[in-house]
């Protein structure tokens, strides 16, 4: 019997070929089964350096670039393994690159106390190209879904390039650099190269999530709590100097003043630490006479929407009109949101659930001035 049995999930994306050729035909795919297959020689290796004898499996959830990746796609991803998690010692999911970072955190939500490893990976470069980092990305997976030390590593991590990062950090941060992954405001779980070097400190907190609230990691399917589903009636806003009132206040209303209203939730990118133009606070009174919330962010790629350092952003936090991010990436905060729509987390409990730091998405550092 085999020491770990891993289960490859496939969706597609640029590591399958899903990728524009300038002559207009379409690319040869690589099948689910291929990508497996081209890593046994790394497998192989791992009976040697770790004694660990690895058998790999993979099953087909879809074939698109992932620019196309939905919410059902997260929806089967999660029932994939929790109907398959008796069966295996891991999994890895092969992915495209544009919304990696949106269904690393999607799973991080939808699968809270995971006891076995899920990676997601992907490549910059299709498999067989010149210069590609297919099959960089997925032996690093295999190797680290493997990593036998300190009881291994668990939960859903993202491992590309030479970065290993918590499933809700994880942000594309170049479309060219075979290193184009990186943890969001936060200092990622390990580095991976020749060797593959943990931070104890981060990989503890990292785990201390699993069993959060008193729930023990699931060491079988019957003990998983899975909290499947996404609520995507979200409009999702960029601020820009003059952005006209009217033309906000007129695009909520027609989804707004409905039998059926078709937002239940806005995602606003705002300047500075929070800081919405005062002229647009009308439009966020309107939304919460509605009782629909607001998540605000900064357009700072590395900034905090706290609402304390300048008047704009304390007035939205006096007056109760949005909610902070705090450091959540985008792609934390918009499924996260979706993720308690779907839960039927109440106006008045959103602004609580969305600053719980669920799987290390956010820190929310008291104002101490």
């Amino acid at each position: 019997m085999p020491d770990k049995t891993l289960l490859m999930l496939t969706t597609g994306g640029t590591i399958a070929g899903n990728v524009a050729r300038d002559d207009g035909d379409p690319e040869e795919h690589i099948d689910n089964e291929a990508l497996a297959t081209v890593i046994e020689p790394t497998a192989a290796r791992l009976e040697e350096t770790w004694g660990v004898r690895v058998r790999l499996e993979s099953q087909r959830i879809d074939d698109v670039d992932s620019s196309d990746i939905l919410p059902s796609h997260w929806i089967a991803l999660v029932d994939a393994i929790q109907e398959k998690y008796d069966d295996y010692d891991g999994f890895i999911v092969t992915h495209g690159t544009n919304t990696m970072g949106y269904t690393c955190a999607a799973l991080s939500f939808a699968l809270n106390n995971l006891n076995k490893p899920v990676v997601v990976t992907g490549s910059q470069v299709p498999f067989g190209w010149p210069g590609s980092d297919a099959l960089m990305n997925l032996d690093n997976a295999l190797r680290v879904a493997t990593y036998p030390y300190d009881g291994g590593i668990r939960g859903v991590v993202c491992v590309f390039g030479s970065h290993i990062i918590t499933g809700t950090r994880a942000k594309k941060a170049t479309e060219f650099d075979l290193d184009a992954f990186t943890s969001f405001s936060a200092a990622g779980l390990g580095r991976i190269g020749r060797i593959i070097y943990m931070n104890d400190e981060h990989l503890k907190r990292h785990h201390a999530y699993l069993a959060r609230g008193g729930t023990q990691p699931a060491l079988l399917a019957r003990d998983l709590a899975v909290s499947n589903g996404f609520d995507t009636r979200i409009l999702s806003f960029t601020e820009f100097p003059g952005m006209l009132p009217d033309l906000f206040q007129a695009a909520l209303e027609g989804l707004v003043e409905r039998d059926e209203p078709l937002i239940r939730g806005v995602v606003f990118r705002a300047f500075g630490a929070g800081d919405v133009s005062t002229h647009l606070h009308p439009c966020f009174e309107y939304l919460k006479s509605k009782e629909v919330p607001v998540v605000v962010t900064t357009q700072a790629p590395n900034g905090n929407s706290n609402f304390r350092v300048n008047d704009p952003g304390k007035e939205l936090a006096t007056r109760e009109l949005a909610i902070p991010a705090h450091d959540m990436s985008i792609e934390a905060i918009t499924t996260k949101l979706a993720w308690l729509l779907a839960r039927g987390t109440s106006y008045a409990k959103m602004p609580a659930a969305m600053h719980e730091d669920l799987h290390g998405e956010i820190s929310v550092f008291p104002d101490r001035r």
